[in-house]
């Protein structure tokens, strides 16, 4: 049987970026009263302005009416978006869009806190983080709360590997812990073929793959920041690189025939000087002129030229 979409789009598409707003056809929450968007809901290309934004809105003052029921009709939902988009600013400036079941299957967990509400927040609160990225959350241990008002404050979640996220019970804000383990994965140049150590790296020679970045020691890497760079070591067929696996050749190299330029964007001339040192670009060197043999400073503006001082 096929699954029929409510598919609200309040305002006109206006970037691809656009936030998108889900809820899946069966959730299941938490044992509490309150019930918002954010408790139920998954977002793309959203930040975290946005799932502040859902948590004000309210789909049921009273959830415990849902253990009769046991669905929400889009139509409801519909609703109190709409009611929220009109009456919200910067909700209506983010200009989500939603997608949403005809029919949303609700079941309360077995235990005070449902870990699979709690993935999604997570997940939602990692994704407005970065986008491209993709997390594997699980939650490990949730403790009892006492109170059935209960708010989790993700301000010092960790991006990955293990975790211990706060949960604030009641007005007394006494904290608690949720632990679990996220494991994020990231697009990151593979090579295609055996690369020697101090072989220039190509575009050609990688390709990029989803790669599971959790305990990689460097940030994944973009084909941009890899073309023409060295291999500080020779790198097997098929694995990913890392910002330890390239070093930078310099811009400027000693003994080298640099172009040596002086004065300003009306009046400016160019000379060949050698390099007394090596640099990188931003790096202030000395120049020597051959025929003078005065020796100047100067900063690497770019690869075999140097801006005299």
């Amino acid at each position: 049987m096929k699954k029929i979409f409510a598919v609200l789009f309040l305002f006109t598409l206006q970037a691809q970026a656009r936030p998108e707003i889900s809820i899946p056809g069966s959730v299941e929450i938490s044992q509490r009263p309150l019930l918002r968007l954010g408790d139920i809901a998954t977002v793309t290309n959203g930040n975290e302005e946005l799932l502040s934004l859902m948590d004000t809105v309210v789909i049921r003052e009273d959830a415990r009416e849902l253990l009769l029921s046991q669905h929400l009709d889009s139509k409801e939902i519909l609703e109190k978006v709409r009611t929220a988009m009109k009456d919200q600013e910067n909700l209506k400036k983010l200009n989500p869009s939603f997608k949403i079941p005809s029919k949303v299957k609700v079941s309360f967990a077995s235990t005070p806190i449902s870990r699979e509400e709690v993935q999604r927040k997570i997940v939602n609160t990692l994704q407005a983080r970065c986008n491209e990225c993709e997390y594997k959350v699980t939650i490990q241990s949730t403790p009892i709360p006492a109170q059935k008002q209960w708010e989790l404050d993700f301000t010092q979640l960790s991006a990955k590997g293990g975790f211990l996220l706060p949960l604030r019970d009641g007005d007394q804000r006494q904290l608690k812990w949720i632990s679990g383990t996220i494991r994020v994965s990231q697009l990151t140049p593979v090579t295609t073929r055996l690369i020697l150590q101090g072989e220039r790296v190509q575009s050609q020679d990688v390709r990029m793959v989803m790669t599971d970045v959790t305990y990689a020691k460097d940030g994944a890497l973009r084909i941009e920041d890899i073309q023409g760079q060295l291999a500080a070591r020779s790198l097997p067929v098929g694995g990913p690189i890392w910002t330890s696996d390239l070093k930078r050749e310099p811009a400027a190299k000693r003994g080298q025939i640099v172009k040596a330029l002086l004065g300003d964007e009306d009046f400016e001339i160019s000379v060949n000087m050698v390099a007394e040192d090596n640099g990188f670009v931003g790096d202030m060197i000395k120049v020597k002129n051959t025929e003078t043999q005065k020796v100047l400073s100067g900063v690497v503006i770019e690869k075999g030229v140097v801006k005299l001082q």
